[in-house]
């Protein structure tokens, strides 16, 4: 029993860290991402560039798909990491087989999030399409007065 809640404890601290290891990259994209893709708005706006505020739309599209596959990916550890709560407040099975990190995983991500449409309600999530869809509608802003001009 005791080499259990050892194995599981160490469990639990790996997809702990791989769970806010998925938001901490995430936020460093952002960071790096957003005001570049601000600026080459900016500098397509003021050079009359269509083709480089469609490169900066499309760069914002990308990385708010890609952000939400991410995400995908981080939520299918959620189940394991409820699991093994559960486990240590006495709430589980006592026969709860430790590392089964990539299994647990697998078994999440072909039942929910394989499928493309899965990511629709993630799209949605405001700290996942910031700063990405602004940026892309911003964009879009600038096209138009582009064509108008």
């Amino acid at each position: 029993m005791e080499a259990t809640r050892d194995e599981l404890k160490n469990e639990y601290t790996i997809l702990q860290g791989q769970y806010e290891g998925f938001d901490a990259r995430a936020l460093q994209i952002k960071a790096l991402s957003g005001p570049l893709i601000g600026a080459l708005v900016g500098f397509g706006l003021n050079a009359s560039s269509r083709a480089l505020i469609f490169a900066a739309i499309f760069t914002a599209l990308t990385l708010w798909v890609l952000e939400a596959i991410w995400k995908s990916f981080q939520y299918c550890l959620t189940d394991r990491i409820k699991l093994i709560e559960a486990w240590f407040r006495g709430d589980g099975s006592d026969k709860l087989a430790p590392f089964q990190i990539f299994t647990s995983w697998g078994e999440v991500w072909h039942r929910w999030y394989h499928h493309p449409k899965a990511l629709i309600s993630i799209l949605r999530q405001p700290f996942v399409f910031l700063p990405y869809l602004p940026l892309g509608m911003f964009g879009v802003a600038c096209l138009a007065f582009i064509k108008h001009s």
